[in-house]
């Protein structure tokens, strides 16, 4: 297998990954968007974390592409993280975890912001180095 259908295998793995969390029973997406909310509340630097291990590759390649091609992006990179972190690690759909995030009090959301932009600067100047 070459590099470019290694890259294509590792995206429809992540693509059927998001699929699974995105279709599962909605009792099932309800419980998770409560946990998701729970550790964005209470833990962001845990989802934080979370966020670098994507980055760092431990969700697998298909994973650590997405989030690079997210780093490269001009949108809001911390939510696009969060979002699919939320789903790999938490198993909430994106929308889900976004509904979460809207839950949050502003202080939740800033303190959830500030660990997630560490993260990514902290990993973005490791792989830099």
């Amino acid at each position: 297998m070459n590099d470019q259908q290694y890259e294509i295998n590792e995206a429809r793995l992540l693509a059927k990954q998001l699929d699974y969390v995105r279709l599962a029973p909605l009792s099932d997406r309800k419980e998770a968007r409560a946990e998701m909310l729970e550790a964005m509340r209470d833990t962001p630097e845990t989802v934080a974390e979370r966020v670098s291990w994507l980055i760092n590759g431990s969700y697998g390649y298909g994973a650590c592409r997405k989030a690079k091609i997210i780093l490269n992006s001009r949108g809001n990179k911390s939510a696009a993280l969060v979002q699919l972190i939320g789903a790999l690690e938490w198993g909430c759909p994106e929308r889900y975890t976004a509904e979460a995030w809207n839950q949050l009090s502003d202080a939740a959301k800033a303190a959830l912001n500030q660990a997630v932009i560490a993260q990514i600067e902290s990993t973005e100047s490791a792989i830099a180095d």
